[in-house]
């Protein structure tokens, strides 16, 4: 028993001779290494001389192909408003006032809803703007009377617009909102009246389509039935072909 307990002794003590006999292992130290990046952007000068339409999909708005160019603006501005025709009308003198549906833009191998194009691609912390328009000058004729050339002019014609709509080619993240847009607009004479109200620092951009009515549609909000010309039954209509003007104006906000 004793040489076995000597035995196991001396075993132990040569173990701990071996474990004292291993070198210790020095933990690595954690020392960081910063590396640099870096990246340029310059203004896009194509945009001083681009006409092209956003390339957006879906129809609601554009069908077929459009010859018609929009107009340079550079980095902000509106490109291009589809000018208004509603058509070939009989005078009709009932005691109402009169009230007429402008067509949808229309092409030889296309059509669109009637829209304005607008182009926000600023390099700005501030995205914010409004869009406007009024009547500037009002429906106007040359009528003969007598051999002579007279002009007549259909004075507090008003527009109405409705089923605003939106398309753009920015992401979600930096579109306008549709919360931006008005529910209808009335176009008068008296003063701008306000369409787009946008008040975010970031979104906005892009290209993007404020159209009214939906082609297609079957309802109300149909493209045919969304802009809406009414003249007072006070107004002496005589038969000639009338031309009006209407100012749209896209303005940054502060």
């Amino acid at each position: 028993m004793k040489l076995t307990h000597k035995l196991c002794g001396a075993a132990l003590i040569a173990a701990v001779g071996v474990s004292i006999a291993i070198p210790s292992t020095t933990k690595a130290e954690n020392n960081p290494f910063k590396s640099d990046m870096d990246i340029q952007f310059t203004r896009n000068t194509a945009d001083d001389t681009d006409t092209t339409r956003p390339n957006i999909s879906g129809d609601d708005n554009v069908s077929g192909s459009i010859t018609r160019n929009p107009v340079p603006v550079g980095d902000f501005g509106i490109m291009d408003v589809t000018p208004l025709s509603f058509g070939e009308q009989k005078v009709v003198t009932d005691g109402n006032d009169r009230t007429y549906w402008a067509k949808d833009y229309t092409e030889a191998a296309g059509v669109m809803a009637n829209n304005v194009l607008i182009k926000d691609v600023r390099s700005t912390f501030n995205h914010a703007y409004t869009l406007t328009a009024q009547i500037t000058k009002e429906l106007t004729a040359t009528i003969k009377d007598g051999g002579v050339d007279k002009t007549n002019t259909l004075t507090g014609a008003e527009l109405l617009y409705k089923n605003l709509n939106i398309q753009s080619d920015a992401p979600t993240e930096l579109r306008l909102e549709d919360a931006a847009l008005s529910a209808t607009a009335t176009v008068t004479t008296a003063a701008p009246t306000t369409f787009v109200n946008n008040t975010s620092a970031v979104k906005g951009q892009g290209k993007t389509y404020i159209y009214f009515g939906k082609l297609g549609a079957a309802n109300a909000t149909k493209s045919s039935e969304s802009v809406q010309l009414k003249i007072g039954k006070e107004q002496n209509i005589m038969a000639g072909d009338y031309k009006g003007e209407i100012t749209w104006v896209l303005a940054e906000s502060k």
